[in-house]
């Protein structure tokens, strides 16, 4: 059975629609867990309209959707859970694909997502992608969200122990980073999933400041050292783990605009700092973050012995100046080195994207 928990407040001009296309799924085997988190609206008396048995209707103070959701998982049955937002709507066949990616170890299975807006008219696309374990957190701090929670189903095991903490903004980002950091996920390449943009999006109107917070929140219950260890590899030498550890942080996130958190991981690097090869490092990762390309390639490119870290981000000062040959040599040369380093092989990706682009999926040029 697959349990649907769908928290609501003030939906009154979606639920209904929402809860129909769920209804109407191919497969049958559901429960539909509304958690009505105090709505002021219309919202109850609609849901009173919509008899069906697979329907399991529960009321809250408003807590906002984090305690909606976790009242939600406590009283699911299904083998697998997914959440879904009050106010779109998924594609009659959605579940019945979804199941079909579910083999050997994947914890999850999600997909893409047709972007609407209040007058269902579609207003764009949103297409995912697999990212292994290992990755998502490289991902997350040079991207953003890996992937969109109302997109995923679970299986229940890998949802043991787990529950959203009551952020401002963004409690879905956390709760998927989690779990993806811990089981592999495969992706339906359709938009199975309706998302619905319109002016009463709760990651609307919040300031830089909140969205700071927000991903700093994030980090804070992350044990990132242990996340970049791999990646870093530093031969058990823990304060040069932590050193790059803290640099690799703070230009991902200043690369992103988040300038004064960027420099706050810079800080805490300073007393890590323990030889020459630390300060020219430190020097390097600054020269980046502060667009000083020239003065990062004769940085990092003096270095006599250059490991994997270093290569990768040598080919970056030379991507962000546009030389491609000697970008391609040094990122090829990071892989050559460390097989299983995530960031040259997206790098090698953009490099490739920004000379061409070529998609597999080509319908949209028969129009």
């Amino acid at each position: 059975m697959i349990s649907v928990i769908i928290p609501v407040y003030n939906g009154e001009g979606f639920i209904k629609d929402t809860v129909n296309s769920i209804l109407n799924q191919t497969i049958e085997d559901i429960e539909i867990i509304i958690v009505n988190d105090g709505s002021t609206d219309a919202t109850e008396e609609i849901l009173q309209t919509i008899q069906d048995k697979r329907i399991k209707y529960f009321k809250q103070e408003n807590k906002g959707a984090a305690a909606a959701k976790n009242l939600g998982l406590k009283h699911c049955q299904g083998n697998f859970i997914t959440f879904h937002d009050s106010d779109d709507l998924s594609l009659p066949n959605r579940f019945e694909k979804l199941l079909e990616g579910f083999h050997g170890n994947i914890g999850f299975v999600h997909s893409d997502m047709l972007l609407i807006n209040e007058t269902n008219q579609p207003i764009g696309y949103w297409q995912s992608s697999n990212i292994q374990p290992d990755d998502v957190f490289s991902f997350f701090l040079n991207v953003g969200t890996p992937f969109n929670n109302g997109t995923i189903l679970y299986r229940r095991e890998v949802l043991e122990n787990q529950h959203f903490n009551p952020y401002k903004i963004g409690e879905d980002t956390e709760f998927v980073i989690k779990i993806a950091m811990k089981h592999a996920s495969y992706h339906i390449h359709a938009p199975l999933y309706l998302y619905r943009r319109h002016s009463g999006n709760s990651t609307k109107g919040f300031s830089y400041e909140q969205l700071a917070e927000h991903i700093k929140g994030i980090i804070q219950n992350t044990d990132y050292n242990e996340q970049l260890n791999d990646i870093i590899s530093v031969n058990g030498n823990k304060e040069k783990c932590q050193l790059k550890a803290h640099l690799i942080m703070g230009e991902a996130l200043a690369s992103r605009g988040m300038i004064q958190e960027g420099y706050k991981f810079f800080e805490t690097a300073i007393p890590l700092i323990k030889d020459q090869m630390d300060r020219d490092f430190f020097e390097g990762m600054k020269a980046l973050v502060e667009k000083r390309y020239e003065d990062a390639i004769r940085i990092f490119g003096g270095f006599q012995t250059k490991d994997h870290i270093i290569e990768n981000y040598l080919g970056e000062a030379f991507l962000s100046i546009k030389n491609f040959n000697k970008a391609y040599k040094h990122f090829f040369n990071a892989l050559i080195n460390k097989p299983n380093y995530g960031t040259p092989l997206q790098n090698l990706k953009a490099l490739g994207q920004l000379n061409s682009h070529h998609l597999v999926c080509q319908y949209k040029h028969k129009f």
